[in-house]
């Protein structure tokens, strides 16, 4: 039986799975080298130690090597693409080790079964504040008859109901304003913004690295965010992200721009298009993006201090076409 929780943050989704998973001091956390910085946070909170595993250029985990003995796994769905179970747990070199679907990215997409990503395993976490337009949420969902009947359900919290920041109001409203009126008023104040911190000596982006062992300051989901989720046309958005993937799709042909997903498959809704930078006319199909307003091009991921990512990876030039809006 599938139960869900709402939570602010994915983060906070994941510290509640890795105690249903018996993850306590002392133990390890097997995550891939490719991940986003802050998962680390999480780990911390439990005061586990995470250790790192490869993947290939596929997105997926490593044949080369065996998995080491660990209390709990990583499994993550990159950009809305269904992590293959089957070649991970072949790879694992002890069954007991709990696998934990991370499908930030992948509310909405499903595997070749029509199984919905999150769901494909006893415990999944989903950040759906990544696919629609939303100041927080997330969500957990675990199978009581996959965990031990031992093993405590988190407690619910209440919703928030604050008023929402003036900053995350004004982005809401100019996202709006450019859909109805073809503009680009977010990716221009975006750019300015990187501009002004330049001047200022700071970088571009602000990196935040204390997100690497901070988790954020709310644990609960807010109200909005919730009726937000609530009220999306579900099949609308799969729609549109399936069309949007395909046109970008076309323009990397024309430009010679290599991807890490090339097949699109039937249940896959992606949170956006991955590609390779530095592949084919890198800058002319960055210009295509933009000019047919298909999304945002952003780097992803803000790797962990201490990844195993060798420097020369491929992996290290992805950036993102992403479908957020």
């Amino acid at each position: 039986m599938t139960h869900r929780l709402f939570y602010a943050y994915a983060r906070h989704a994941f510290v509640a799975a890795l105690r249903m998973a018996r993850v306590t001091t002392g133990s390890t956390v097997l995550l891939p080298h490719f991940i986003c910085r802050d998962v680390l946070a999480s780990i911390a909170a439990v005061g586990a130690t995470p250790m790192f595993y490869d993947i290939d250029d596929d997105l997926q985990v490593s044949q080369n090597t065996m998995l080491p003995a660990a209390t709990a796994m990583l499994a993550v769905n990159y950009f809305g693409f269904p992590a293959d179970l089957a070649r991970l747990r072949r790879q694992l070199s002890d069954s007991a080790t709990m696998i934990i679907e991370d499908n930030a990215h992948g509310w909405l997409s499903a595997d070749e079964h029509g199984v919905p990503l999150g769901t494909r395993t006893a415990l999944g976490i989903t950040s759906f504040r990544k696919t629609i337009r939303s100041i927080d949420g997330a969500f957990l969902d675990w199978n009581s008859d996959q965990l031990s009947s031992e093993i405590a359900s988190p407690i619910a919290l209440s919703t928030r109901t604050e008023s929402l920041p003036l900053s995350y109001r004004v982005r809401t409203l100019v996202s709006s304003i450019d859909q109805r009126l073809s503009l680009q008023l977010m990716g221009i104040a975006r750019t300015n913004v990187r501009r002004l911190r330049r001047l200022t000596g700071a970088a571009s982006i602000d990196e935040r690295a204390q997100e690497e062992w901070q988790l954020p300051e709310h644990e609960a989901v807010h109200q909005s965010s919730l009726e937000r989720f609530q009220r999306t046309d579900l099949l609308a958005e799969v729609v549109r992200r399936r069309n949007t993937f395909e046109t970008c799709q076309t323009l990397a042909q024309r430009f010679n721009i290599q991807t890490p997903t090339t097949q699109l498959a039937p249940h896959v809704s992606p949170q956006g298009f991955p590609f390779f930078a530095g592949s084919g006319e890198t800058d002319a199909f960055r210009a295509a993006i933009t000019q047919s307003k298909l999304g945002e091009v952003v780097g992803w991921p803000s790797l962990p201090s201490a990844t195993m990512l060798g420097i020369s990876s491929k992996l290290r030039t992805i950036q993102l076409v992403n479908f957020l809006r």
